[in-house]
């Protein structure tokens, strides 16, 4: 349960009571003052408080005291719920032992006072429309500060006004001006109590959040300014959904502040008044397969697709690159890559300290990448985003995505059947997925396999395997105008290196067909060995020569060594060269604790400044697809 209410009352709306009274007091209560039993009520005198109480049973028991509290809130028109600094000023810091006190005191049957209401007191929930400034520039301040405000401020403080004194000091102040008519906006802004309904808009056509008011009108020159323009006047709200979302256009929110009919504002914050989310379901896909597959290629083809492109599988590239420039520069698609140092903070939100002029360090929260494309893609409902993530698994996916991975699921997203918000760690912002952002990722399954990955992630996410691909490879060469003989033996090296490394390792450490898109000569596909494919041979058998010399045709002999290739006359074979090391010749001594070693190396021609006769390549080529064993 948490903590029972506590209100001020002015004594204006208390009948038959006075502070003079010998002892307890107990005033009935109508049933338009919904008070719980247990809740504290002061009543308030012109700022001075003359009696404390609780509610017993639907009766109030008053003790009567004299003192003067200072409080933030005013109760003259109706009554105000208390916040933490007003309730230690009237009540103390313990107010169990006040009520233990009011708990135990009897009270007359017939000493009684009725509590009389206005209108307006017992009234229901209002609704309410406020912009925080032109295009919502004050909004981030709002949220994070938990307040409404509005300008004019040369009004000052109208917390006592009557509505003709009111008018009379609007006049003055604010006849010459441009918006004269727009001064009065602030005696409905004080019209705002606790319980109330807010919503903050940008324009006619979006929402930037919703929430309820915990604390009526109060001037506070000085502490929000917008624009240049001092918004003293203020009220206390708890924004409990800061998502921001097209609407319908509203022609009649012209002005900052406007009352709204509580079927309106239902429908604006059911939904009913949204723009509604493109229709594309949802996507959350993994491209997956060892290096050089084509992935990164392929995931600017899905996230065109998933744009609503639907040629984007077979345009041309020059097509794929320039659409995926447009809609990056416009937003709808936002490329990251994750990476080991990667974090919630970075991705979600998380603090970021700052340094200001006199060298005071002050921190602040700060979206993260998942964040800000969340947030564009549930207010430009119409359109559809995809974040996509290169190298997804490179990261700790748990510590990254945090509470937000259930989100991803469709039926969680906004909007949907079984929506579901989380609220963030730092901002205290309430966060949904829109179902119009599509999270696309992916990754090399020579890095790390399906099976080591986040449980809660591979449920959350459709993988799709892509893997070598020689006729995709053979049918990149024909359309590149290569000649027949060099397309069959670049094909016939992909097949054969993969064919080994399926037998020495598994089908995830394969070489990809994507390597060799380039491949125009021979000198060109040993360019493509020297900087992609030994290397990476190196990283698939880290310190395992042997088997190193064993993917590229290397018979190897009981020494370590590769036996000589028939009719090459290589001994040390044509990619690498070894040469057998002993403890004689390298430390010109025998011991028993040392024994051979073979010195590897990859051959001067495959380095990559490398250079060789075509005749040699070719055959170096041969040797690697044609050597089945000594």
């Amino acid at each position: 349960m948490g903590e029972p209410q506590a209100w001020a009352i002015d004594i204006s709306l208390v009948s038959d009571f006075t502070s003079d009274a010998a002892g307890p007091v107990q005033i009935s209560l109508p049933s338009t003052l919904h008070l719980e039993v247990g809740a504290l009520v002061a009543l308030m005198d012109m700022g001075r408080c003359c009696g404390l109480g609780m509610v017993r049973e639907q009766a109030l028991v008053v003790l009567p005291v004299s003192f003067e509290p200072n409080l933030l809130v005013s109760p003259q028109y109706e009554p105000k719920e208390l916040q933490a600094e007003d309730r230690i000023k009237l009540f103390g810091h313990d107010e169990a032992h006040l009520r233990r006190i009011l708990a135990s005191v009897s009270v007359s049957p017939t000493a009684h006072a009725v509590v009389s209401l206005p209108t307006a007191v017992g009234k229901s929930t209002r609704y309410w429309k406020v912009a925080p400034g032109r295009s919502g520039i004050a909004w981030p301040e709002w949220r994070q500060q938990g307040i409404a405000a509005i300008g004019w401020p040369h009004l000052g403080d109208i917390s006592t006004l009557s509505e003709a004194d009111f008018q009379a000091l609007s006049k003055a102040k604010y006849d010459k001006d441009k918006r004269s008519a727009g001064p009065y906006q602030v005696w409905l802004f004080r019209a705002i109590q606790p319980g109330d309904r807010v919503v903050a808009n940008n324009g006619r056509t979006s929402i930037l959040g919703v929430g309820t008011v915990t604390e009526g009108y109060r001037y506070r020159p000085g502490e929000h300014t917008v624009e240049g323009e001092d918004f003293a006047h203020q009220i206390k709200v708890k924004w409990d959904d800061t998502t921001a979302r097209d609407i319908e256009d509203q022609a009649d929110w012209t002005r900052t502040l406007r009352e709204l009919p509580r079927e309106k504002f239902e429908t604006l914050v059911g939904g009913g008044g949204a723009v509604p989310f493109s229709v594309t379901a949802p996507s959350n896909i993994i491209l997956y397969g060892p290096p050089g597959t084509g992935k990164t290629y392929n995931v600017r083809r899905r996230a065109l697709e998933l744009l609503g492109d639907a040629t984007a599988s077979d345009a041309p590239n020059d097509h794929v690159q320039a659409e995926w420039e447009r809609l990056r520069q416009a937003g709808q698609i936002v490329f990251c890559t994750f990476h080991q140092a990667f974090a919630y903070e970075e991705f979600v939100e998380g603090l970021r300290a700052n340094t200001d002029q006199e060298g005071d360090v002050h921190y602040r929260v700060e979206a993260g990448i998942f964040k800000r494309v969340a947030a564009t893609a549930a207010q430009r409902r119409k359109d559809a985003f995809v974040l996509v993530v290169d190298e997804i698994n490179r990261a700790n996916i748990a510590r990254v995505f945090g509470e937000l991975i259930t989100l991803l699921e469709p039926d969680k997203r906004l909007g949907n059947s079984n929506e579901l918000r989380v609220q963030l760690p730092s901002s205290k912002d309430w966060f949904g997925v829109p179902p119009n952002l599509h999270v696309v990722g992916t990754m090399n399954t020579a890095d790390r396999s399906i099976a080591l990955m986040d449980v809660a992630l591979r449920r959350r996410f459709t993988f799709e395997e892509m893997m070598p691909d020689a006729e995709a490879l053979d049918d990149a060469l024909i359309e590149a105008n290569v000649d027949e003989a060099l397309r069959s033996l670049v094909v016939a090296v992909l097949t054969k290196l993969n064919e080994r490394l399926r037998y020495l390792y598994d089908r995830e450490h394969q070489i990809g067909h994507a390597y060799f898109f380039g491949v125009r000569s021979l000198d060109g596909l040993r360019a493509v060995f020297a900087d992609r494919i030994l290397p990476l041979l190196q990283e698939y058998f880290y310190g395992q020569w042997d088997k190193v010399a064993l993917a590229l045709g290397y018979p190897i002999k009981a020494d370590g060594t590769p036996k000589e290739v028939r009719g090459t006359g290589h001994a040390s074979g044509t990619f690498l060269t070894a040469q057998k090391l002993d403890e004689k010749t390298v430390l010109g001594f025998h011991h028993d604790e040392y024994v051979e070693q073979v010195a590897w190396d990859v051959h001067p021609v495959f380095r990559p400044r490398g250079k060789a006769a075509d005749a040699w390549l070719k055959q170096a080529f041969d040797e690697l697809v044609g050597v089945k064993g000594a």
